[in-house]
Parts: C-alpha cells; sequence; structure tokens
C-alpha cells in the first residue's frame, strides 16, 4: 500500500514537472512592414500610430515602420516599386492608377466621408460653385498624395455645368499664403488640417462641399498590390486586423490618441492635433458601418462621377479588381454587422 502510494506521488511529481515547463516554441523574427502615409505626420493617421504603440503590430508579429507622404509623392507609386507594402491614398487615386494598369488593389477605407472643402474668405461673397467664374483657384499642378484635391474640383464644376476654364486654376499651396493675402480666391482644403489652421488665424470663411453637390467619396483608403495580397494573405490580414484594432482605440479615447500622436507629430502643437482629432471622429466613425468597411455601391458611385467628368477616359473592365473585401470580411466576419 505504501509502495503504491509512493509510485502515485511520484508520477505526480512527475506531471507537475512537465506541465510546469511547457513546450519551447520557436520564436519567428516579426514581419517587416512599410507603410507610405497620404501626408506628414499628424492626427489624421492617429489609429496606426495607435496600433503601433499599444503593440497591436507586434501581436501580430509586424515590425511596422512609417514613411512620410507629402504633396509631391506618388502613394501608389511607392506601393507598387516596393518602397512600402501599403499605403494610405485617396480612392481617386487608386481608380486612376488601376485605369492604368498599376497593380494596386483597396483593402480598407479609414475614412468613411471626404473632408476635401473649398474655402473662400466671407467677405468675397463666394458660397457655391457658380461663383467660381473667373475667380482664382489654387487647385492646378496638385501633385503625389493629394491629387484628390483637383479631382474633387474638376468634379463638383463639371457636375455643375461648368468648365474649369472659366475660372483661373493656379497652383495649390499648403501654406495658403496667396488665400491668406488675397490673391487666391478659392483654396481646397481638408476639414481635418487645413480649415483647423485657417480658423486658428482667425478667418471668416464660406465652405463649399461637394458632399452638398451629389459627390459622395471616401478619403484615406488602405491599399496594396495585388502580387502582396496572392503571396502574403496571411500578412496582410494581420496588418488590417492590427491596423483596425489601432483605430477602434482611436475613436474609443480621442485622448490618448492626440498624446500617442505627439510622439510622431510634424507640428508640436498639441491644440491643433487635439482639434485635427475632434474633426475628424466622424469621418472615421459615421456609425452607418464598422470602422474601415466599404460598399460596392459607394465604390460604383465614385467610379461612375469620376467617369462622367473625364477623370476616368474609360470604364474600369473589372471594377471588382479596385478594392477587395477579403480582409475585412475576415476581421468583421462573412458580413458587415
Amino acid at each position: 500500500m505504501r509502495r503504491t502510494a509512493l509510485l502515485l506521488m511520484g508520477w505526480l511529481f512527475a506531471f507537475a514537472l512537465v506541465t510546469a515547463c511547457p513546450e519551447k516554441r520557436e520564436i519567428k523574427p516579426l514581419d517587416k512592414i512599410v507603410l507610405q502615409l497620404k501626408w506628414q505626420h499628424q492626427a489624421q493617421f492617429a489609429g496606426f500610430y495607435l496600433a503601433q504603440e499599444l503593440g497591436y503590430y507586434v501581436q501580430e508579429n509586424l515590425n511596422v515602420q512609417f514613411l512620410e507622404g507629402g504633396q509631391g509623392i506618388d502613394i501608389a507609386q511607392s506601393v507598387v516599386t516596393g518602397k512600402a507594402d501599403f499605403g494610405v491614398a485617396a480612392p481617386e487615386d487608386i481608380l486612376i492608377k488601376q485605369s492604368k494598369g498599376l497593380d494596386i488593389t483597396a483593402i480598407a477605407t479609414i475614412y468613411q466621408r471626404s473632408t476635401v472643402v473649398f474655402v473662400a474668405m466671407e467677405k468675397s461673397g463666394i458660397t457655391r460653385p457658380e461663383d467660381f467664374k473667373g475667380k482664382t483657384i489654387a487647385a492646378a499642378g496638385v501633385g503625389g498624395s493629394v491629387r484628390d484635391l483637383e479631382f474633387r474640383l474638376r468634379a463638383l464644376m463639371k457636375k455643375n455645368g461648368l468648365d474649369p476654364s472659366v475660372a483661373k486654376l493656379t497652383s495649390y499651396d499648403p501654406d495658403y499664403k496667396d488665400f491668406y493675402n488675397g490673391s487666391v480666391d478659392i483654396t481646397p482644403a481638408y476639414l481635418t488640417s487645413g480649415v483647423i489652421k485657417m480658423c486658428k488665424k482667425g478667418c471668416k470663411i464660406n465652405l463649399i462641399w461637394p458632399d452638398d453637390y451629389g459627390i459622395h467619396f471616401y478619403s484615406d483608403t488602405l491599399m496594396t498590390t495585388r502580387k502582396m495580397i496572392e503571396q502574403h494573405p496571411d500578412q496582410v490580414a494581420r496588418f488590417v486586423r492590427a491596423s483596425l484594432m489601432g483605430w477602434l482605440d482611436a475613436v474609443g479615447d480621442p485622448g490618448k490618441a492626440v498624446q500617442i500622436t505627439m510622439k510622431y507629430a510634424r507640428i508640436q502643437d498639441e491644440a491643433l492635433q487635439t482639434a485635427m482629432m475632434e474633426a475628424l471622429l466622424p469621418y472615421v466613425h459615421t456609425g452607418e458601418a464598422q470602422i474601415g468597411w466599404m460598399n460596392p455601391e459607394t465604390w460604383r458611385h465614385m467610379h461612375d462621377i469620376m467617369l462622367g467628368q473625364g477623370l476616368l477616359t474609360a470604364p474600369l473592365p473589372d471594377l471588382n479588381k479596385a478594392y477587395t473585401m477579403q480582409f475585412l470580411k475576415t476581421v468583421y466576419g462573412a458580413t458587415e454587422k
């Protein structure tokens, strides 16, 4: 009896040792990922910063690096040439580059509504597109990551029966110097940045919203190449999942989002970054869909408007190649809830 008890105790001790020493797992190196941003570091990209700083990318076994964008940087080229694995781009740019045969596809839309508006000084009396006739508009020659400003102007004018030639187009200036001194009558701007800066300067302005004239576009859209999707689908899914977790946290705790953004922001003005954050929230989380979700009808609407206004020279042979719901469905389930 005593011998049996001793044997049982031995077995229990051996079992405890085994369970106390878990099997050694092979530690895999983090997958290196480069994200090309649409503009310079600011609250506009807060969700990505949170995904980085809160460890969501590392939890998905990703080592993510951010590249700043700017007026002269072509987001699509950064991605297709391999300089970056993912990019944050305007949907217009994605559709146009698709029409030219570039291997890019949208995988999530961060901004469900465009924040582009056209701004005139209040004293000018300019309040609608018809007032653009004979005026100087700073939207010509817009290149790189802010091309959507010029695209939106041309769509807005043609939607209202106006040829761009009825206005004098001059170069876009992100500092708005000529707009402030009066040599430019109208400038495009983002509600989440440029308009805030104008208001901080005390400018009294009128806003002309493309949405008011039936031009409903997405804004910052996450994209990659079809080659990346085909060769590394798990890596894409992990990146999308971690990024959306970061954006969900940004919406849930804007104060924390601003604090983390300040680690990256080129303009170290917390009040400005806070104002940007407050302005962008309703465009990221509209309450109509999950963060990042894409609607096929919206892509069709954007495509058809761009086609009708001549921004696309011909219909895309297969609009479904411009975007994919594959990874959003992986994150949120088979259907959006």
